[in-house]
């Protein structure tokens, strides 16, 4: 629904890329009305191109464009357009095959189809408030008013307190990306920005960037989408993955790991109010890599005057920031996103 910012960088072992059009040298061919492997028809023509209505530009990304619109001329939508100037039509055409495969989760905003061939990934319009602006940043064309102050943060959220807000943003969002792994696709981009608030709860949005390792959209083991603030520190999903992702390769490899280290990071970030402000998580990033992604370590390491700052997460024998320190570890020390969600805070 949101196309990537340009904070993501795609990686391979040799460079660092920071465009993604330096991914493959071609997309995957189209299938137009092939049977996909969820039983249904694929995506070119899912919607007549004449049944949208595109209206004005509510957000960009680095390949593509997000717009209000309209379906049928009375139903409100979102509509996502690959950039033909920056290699982004090809994964939009790869993130809705992903999005086909994700249907009947109930984590992601949710998706109507393709339009046309390939013109437009096509949501209903859930909102535009993000995670991202609920701490202050703006969001799919709207801004929070005070978004880093503790009861305007709550109220973002729906909650009476601080305190509810945080363990609900933790609860839902381990929620959405379980229920993306169950379907064996890693989003690989999880971040505040790619968190819708809607009505029904939070949704996760973009999967331009997501792993599908039952088919092997997406999936190289050379090359990864990596979020320098929020992406984990091993950067690369490994693994011999797609025709069929079997569960002995995903149980050997653990690849769920990858989007569990950046829930972690967006826990403590709303979790502790310091971290809300813009960039606030950039320069925490850095003290955590300066200690290994020991966080018991890292916190010893502050000085006395920003302990209080961990007050949310030290409530309830220390809960919060139990669950957190399992989340932001190497990976051989890290929980999985279904070990979190039997953590107490997220009750």
């Amino acid at each position: 629904m949101r196309v990537a910012s340009t904070s993501r960088v795609l990686t391979t072992p040799r460079a660092r890329a920071p465009r993604r059009s330096t991914r493959r040298a071609s997309p995957p061919p189209p299938r137009a009305f092939a049977e996909s492997d969820d039983g249904g028809r694929d995506f070119a023509g899912d919607i007549a191109l004449a049944d949208v209505r595109r209206g004005e530009k509510i957000g960009a990304g680095s390949f593509g464009d997000v717009f209000a619109g309209t379906l049928r001329g009375r139903t409100a939508v979102v509509l996502k357009e690959g950039s033909a100037f920056r290699g982004g039509a090809r994964f939009v055409e790869a993130e809705g095959r992903i999005w086909r495969r994700a249907r009947g989760w109930r984590g992601g905003a949710t998706f109507l189809g393709v339009a046309g061939a390939n013109a437009y990934l096509v949501f209903e319009d859930e909102g535009r408030d993000t995670l991202e602006g609920a701490l202050g940043g703006g969001g799919l064309g709207g801004v929070f008013g005070g978004g880093r102050d503790g009861a305007a943060f709550a109220e973002a959220l729906g909650c009476a307190t601080e305190a509810q807000a945080c363990k609900k943003v933790s609860r839902e969002l381990l929620k959405c990306v379980k229920g993306l792994h169950d379907k064996k696709i890693i989003h690989r981009d999880v971040k505040p920005n790619n968190v819708l608030l809607t009505k029904k709860g939070l949704r996760l949005i973009d999967l331009g960037g997501a792993a599908d390792l039952k088919t092997g959209q997406n999936y190289d083991e050379a090359e990864t989408v990596f979020d320098p603030v929020y992406g984990p520190p091993e950067r690369y999903l490994t693994g011999k993955f797609g025709g069929g992702g079997g569960a002995g390769e995903w149980n050997k490899n653990k690849p769920d790991l990858f989007d569990a280290f950046s829930v972690g990071m967006v826990i403590l970030q709303v979790s502790v109010p310091a971290f809300r402000k813009k960039n606030g998580m950039k320069g925490v990033r850095g003290e955590l890599k300066t200690w290994a992604y020991d966080c018991e370590a890292w916190r010893a390491s502050l000085p006395e005057r920003r302990q209080s700052d961990f007050a949310i997460l030290d409530e309830n024998d220390g809960a919060g920031w139990k669950l957190v320190c399992g989340l932001v570890a190497n990976r051989s020390q890290r929980i999985s996103v279904s070990k979190a969600l039997s953590s107490s805070f997220c009750r």
